[in-house]
């Protein structure tokens, strides 16, 4: 291999590691088109490109193709002169392709030169379960330097056949395109050969089964088609509706295809030419190629980014609502104001501390609560709302993250597993559960050993963190993030005022950082939520595409 060889095949190598690891995980318009050029252009540069820069003068591949019931297979074993792959009325016919060389080329197609996605089969059937395979046969009446490769169906009902078919094709250094009087005009057939015309590929078509009499009407207007296609220059075969002998074609039938297909091999100038014709058009339509895969990349990075500003905004708003209802007083409203309002008209007896101390928990956990699940909301609705975000609702998992890594149609494409045992019921008990401790430790803290009214204290020093700030707002008409009521502000305002009233200089001192460990571990729970959502957004792996573009001038740079 020269040294400007080696350069290219090593860019080429580059290329293809870098479109392969390119995630498209979101649905975003033109992500599966997007994701079928990244598969086509990592199958191209395995199955052919990358093969043929290292290894120049292994044996052409010939690839048969065309539409279901064209009379692939009859004319490869035609060409051949015994069957080699199986023909039947059954559609489709070929499963399995099939490869027929010399022996003495056999070599180049058993092992993984080629090709690397096929396993090797004994016989031209696929059984339920078994991936693509591709059947080697070996017949010395095949010229030395070329193989016959006869492929599904290119419109086959079968979504996998049709898939391996155009894989195939662009594996090939030889098209022969196969269709018939009835159905040249189809739209898929058309399709390929325009894909072609782009490549500059080696290529000629058969028109088979010809009626009689009908050539001279059917040949002009399918030269016609071609001819506005831009594959005027395209070698054109026409072969007549006949009776087959023994399944195949007379040996003066099929000559004139066999003598264009047989000369590419046996003589080096046609040789050279359909190579260099070939790699040169693939090589050539590359670049182009993966400047489209980049920047779908690149929309996709940018609409992955948008999703993570979602799970953003929804915590910091989530922080502010806290601060709200702190400020508000609106945790002392409902069910614990009424507590509250029982105890102080009780005359603060030590009997109703715990019910008391309960409800101002319970409190603090629906605060947490609440909190946590408007953030896990306004998440999935943000994300609802963004290019390719519905994928990663689900709300059947705790916050609305999806349960793992495959995000629609994505699949494989977002690895990792994601967390979601953080449930925030459950996180918000424990949060709530922990600021109680610290609110008794706080009270035992700051009162002598032995001295009465410690857990009277205790519930005191909780609702007046929990209360009204002063500091702040001015009264009864206090505001909440928490859409309480007026006469809510004002009886949580009303608590607050009396707890301090009821505590001593040294507990008042405790209030604020009390208040502040309130904040401390919403925002600590905040944050394990958060971080559940931001790990389904960096499961995507989306990448802005840099790297396949730098491969990308690399290989326009070594072409």
């Amino acid at each position: 291999m020269s040294r400007a060889s080696a350069g290219l095949s090593a860019a080429a190598a580059r290329l293809r590691d870098e479109a392969a690891d390119l995630p498209l995980p979101l649905d975003l318009p033109g992500a599966g088109e997007a994701r079928r050029t990244r598969t086509e252009l990592v199958s191209q540069l395995d199955d052919y490109v990358l093969p043929r820069l290292r290894h120049p003068e292994a044996p052409l591949l010939a690839v048969v193709g065309g539409s279901t019931g064209a009379g692939r297979s009859t004319l490869v074993n035609s060409l051949v002169g015994r069957e080699v792959s199986p023909v039947g009325v059954l559609r489709p016919t070929t499963r399995v392709p099939v490869l027929v060389c010399r022996a003495a080329d056999r070599r180049w197609f058993s092992g993984t030169r080629v090709l690397p996605g096929l396993r090797r089969a004994a016989r031209p059937t696929r059984a339920a379960g078994e991936g693509p395979a591709l059947v080697l046969r070996v017949d010395d009446r095949v010229p030395q330097g070329l193989a016959v490769l006869d492929i599904p169906d290119i419109d086959s009902v079968d979504g996998a056949n049709r898939a391996l078919a155009v894989r195939l094709l662009g594996a090939a250094d030889i098209w022969l395109f196969v269709t018939t009087a009835a159905r040249y005009a189809d739209a898929v057939p058309w399709r390929l050969l325009q894909v072609a015309r782009e490549r500059t590929a080696e290529i000629a078509v058969v028109l088979n089964r010809v009626p009689d009499g009908d050539l001279g009407e059917i040949r002009p207007h399918f030269e016609a088609l071609l001819g506005g296609a831009g594959l005027g220059g395209v070698p054109l075969f026409a072969l007549p509706e006949t009776t087959l002998v023994g399944r195949m074609l007379t040996r003066d039938q099929i000559a004139p295809v066999r003598a264009w297909l047989y000369d590419r091999a046996m003589h080096a100038d046609t040789r050279e030419t359909a190579v260099r014709r070939t790699l040169g058009g693939v090589l050539g339509s590359l670049p182009d190629r993966a400047d489209a895969l980049g920047r779908a990349a690149g929309r996709q990075h940018e609409a992955a980014g948008a999703l993570a500003v979602c799970v953003d905004r929804a915590y910091a708003a989530a922080r502010r609502y806290v601060d709200g209802a702190l400020r508000g007083g609106s945790v002392l409203t409902g069910d614990v104001l009424a507590h509250w309002r029982a105890w102080v008209s009780a005359g603060l007896p030590e009997s109703g501390v715990p019910e008391l101390e309960a409800a101002l928990v319970e409190g603090v956990e629906s605060l947490f609560r609440d909190v946590a699940e408007r953030a896990a909301g306004l998440t999935s609705t943000c994300w609802r709302g963004r290019p390719g975000g519905l994928a990663l609702v689900d709300d059947r998992t705790p916050g609305g993250a999806t349960g793992s890594g495959d995000v629609g149609a994505a699949g494989s494409e977002a690895g990792a597993e994601i967390d979601t045992t953080a449930d925030p019921r459950a996180a918000a008990a424990r949060a709530a559960a922990e600021w109680r401790a610290e609110a008794v430790a706080r009270v035992a803290a700051g009162l002598p050993d032995g001295a009465s009214g410690r857990a009277r204290a205790g519930v005191l020093l909780m609702t007046a963190a929990l209360g009204y700030d002063a500091d702040t707002d001015t009264g009864a008409g206090g505001h909440s993030a928490g859409d309480t009521t007026d006469s809510d502000a004002s009886g949580g305002s009303e608590a607050a005022t009396q707890a301090r009233a009821a505590l001593s200089a040294a507990l008042a001192a405790e209030m604020e950082p009390l208040r502040a460990s309130v904040r401390g571990r919403a925002a600590q729970l905040l944050d394990a939520q958060r971080d559940v959502h931001m790990r389904t957004v960096r499961a995507l792996r989306t990448v802005p595409g840099d790297r396949l573009g730098a491969a990308t001038d690399a290989m326009r740079r070594a072409g």
